[in-house]
């Protein structure tokens, strides 16, 4: 797995190249992916282990779906973290996830021509 943020033309080729299917998909994120963070930064706020891995595991499907590589690879090492109980790497990861969300989300309105 590579390290990458957001690659539109990966991301074009990974659904045939439907445009229409992209926008899609990419407004659900933006749409749906602020909402589940700040759910998880409540979860780890709150040292809710079982609530974090739970939410760390749905972000990690949204982003996979976006094809954001280094979005799911954070997002599935906080599940792990929180599976173990370990929230306070939980918290780091959700530090690095957030910065890399937050970049990502530029770079999909940019593409969506959302600036």
């Amino acid at each position: 797995m590579t390290d990458v943020l957001f690659n539109k033309a990966h991301f074009l080729t990974s659904l045939a190249d439907d445009e229409e299917l992209a926008r899609e998909l990419l407004e659900a994120f933006l749409q749906d992916s602020p909402e589940r963070t700040s759910e998880l930064e409540a979860a780890i706020a709150a040292d809710n282990a079982p609530a974090a891995s739970k939410l760390a595991h749905s972000l990690k499907g949204m982003c996979g779906v976006v094809r954001s590589e280094r979005l799911l690879k954070l997002a599935l090492e906080m599940e792990h973290l929180a599976k173990k109980g370990d929230m306070e790497k939980v918290g780091e990861r959700f530090a690095l996830f957030t910065k890399a969300h937050r970049e990502a989300v530029a770079l999909m309105r940019g593409y969506m021509g959302q600036n």
